[in-house]
């Protein structure tokens, strides 16, 4: 295929290995969200999930690989099709069911709202999987030390400690009211994600 044909690579769109809520389980996150204080930023419905393994914008990426290894843009977009095809092979067809922890303060200044969940045995199995085929595309593009390389990049920091959570609200600095979490079920999206 043409690398014109191809998503996201042209178009510099985000990749996430990520989850999204089944029916019943948005219609419980837009609760929860109807219960914060009017006013509050919330994320739009359709941004509502669950990633698993960021990846960024994949020519954003592209950009910092390539100063530190040279990587061709050619070579580049061959391994990331690979990177995706082998991510997208393991995310499984069947739902996760997590439950709550309970609600949290993300970013720097604690103002991102999300819903934290424990992650099942085999969430945790396979965000091990999906880490382990980042750590093989980045040493394929000549990243010779790839936990170096992920803790010193924002697309990358976080992915090699899973924490599942749902963003809520964004921009988020009161108290939080009380909120009746329940379980979420959880299915796999497309890994090419097209918002933000």
């Amino acid at each position: 295929m043409p690398e014109s044909e191809r998503p996201g690579f042209d178009a510099n769109l985000r990749l996430y290995a990520q989850m999204e809520p089944d029916g019943a389980s948005l219609a419980h996150l837009l609760s929860l969200q109807d219960a914060l204080p009017a006013g509050t930023r919330r994320v739009p419905r359709r941004q509502l999930h669950a990633t698993l393994i960021h990846f960024g914008k994949v020519m954003d990426v592209y950009r910092v690989i390539s100063a530190e290894t040279g990587i061709s843009r050619s070579a580049y977009d061959q391994l990331l099709g690979g990177y995706i095809a082998r991510t997208e092979a393991l995310l499984p067809p069947s739902a996760f069911r997590l439950d709550p922890l309970g609600t949290a303060g993300f970013g720097a200044r604690g103002s991102t709202l999300v819903v934290e969940y424990q992650p099942s045995l085999e969430l945790t199995a396979l965000h091990g999987e999906l880490y382990e085929v980042l750590v093989d595309f980045l040493a394929a593009c000549g990243v010779s030390d790839s936990a170096a390389f992920m803790a010193s990049d924002p697309n990358f920091m976080f992915a090699a400690a899973l924490r599942p959570h749902i963003t809520l609200a964004r921009g988020y600095l009161g108290a939080v009211p009380p909120l009746r979490l329940e379980p979420v079920t959880l299915t796999p999206m497309p890994v090419v994600y097209p918002g933000h």
